[in-house]
């Protein structure tokens, strides 16, 4: 005659080994540290330096954004500034390349007329003591307008895709105008 196991028996016996093997995996992991006092801490996110706050503080939100919604970056930017999906990725899975550092590079590209992979370069160069003024500085040619006007307007219609709230500035209003007139002028053409 067989004997059939317990089902009890078998059901304490499945609990006790999957108690030992959660002790088991908790006794591997690291002990936790405690956090930083907030002057120890480093910053979420290094000043971005474009010389222009407003455009530091939408930068910073797009890193807030991108992770949530890595495709719907991508495309933006690939479709708007030029650069490819792949290289849009790549970037920013580079250490020291945040979403809106690579957004800033295919844009500014874009606005200077030359392509992102020299922007990349020429931030890289800097190495992680420079800043995007000076990468605007030293691409941007004397008589070329200020990228700044171009890179709102762009921002602008990312966020407008994007479904985003986007707080503009005075130089963003008065971009945004400009372009209506210049809109309208064609149209009554």
């Amino acid at each position: 005659m067989r004997v059939w196991p317990d089902p009890w028996n078998v059901m304490h016996c499945r609990m006790l080994s999957l108690a030992l093997c959660l002790v088991a995996v908790g006794a591997t992991l690291p002990t936790p540290v405690a956090a930083a006092p907030a002057a120890e801490r480093p910053a979420e996110r290094p000043h971005y330096g474009t010389g222009d706050a407003w455009m530091d503080r939408q930068l910073a939100d797009i890193d807030r954004y991108a992770p949530d919604y890595p495709e719907a970056f991508a495309a933006e930017v690939e479709r708007y500034a030029g650069t490819p999906r792949a290289y849009v990725h790549g970037l920013v899975a580079q250490p020291g390349w945040n979403p809106g550092d690579a957004w800033y590079a295919c844009f500014l590209a874009r606005a200077l007329q030359t392509d992102c992979r020299s922007v990349v370069r020429e931030r890289a160069r800097l190495g992680a003591e420079g800043d995007w003024a000076e990468v605007v500085a030293k691409l941007r040619k004397p008589e070329a307008p200020d990228p700044h006007v171009a890179l709102r307007l762009a921002m602008a219609d990312a966020y407008r895709r994007w479904g985003r709230d986007l707080e503009p500035d005075a130089t963003l209003r008065r971009a945004l105008q400009q372009r209506e007139r210049e809109h309208a002028a064609r149209a009554g053409r």
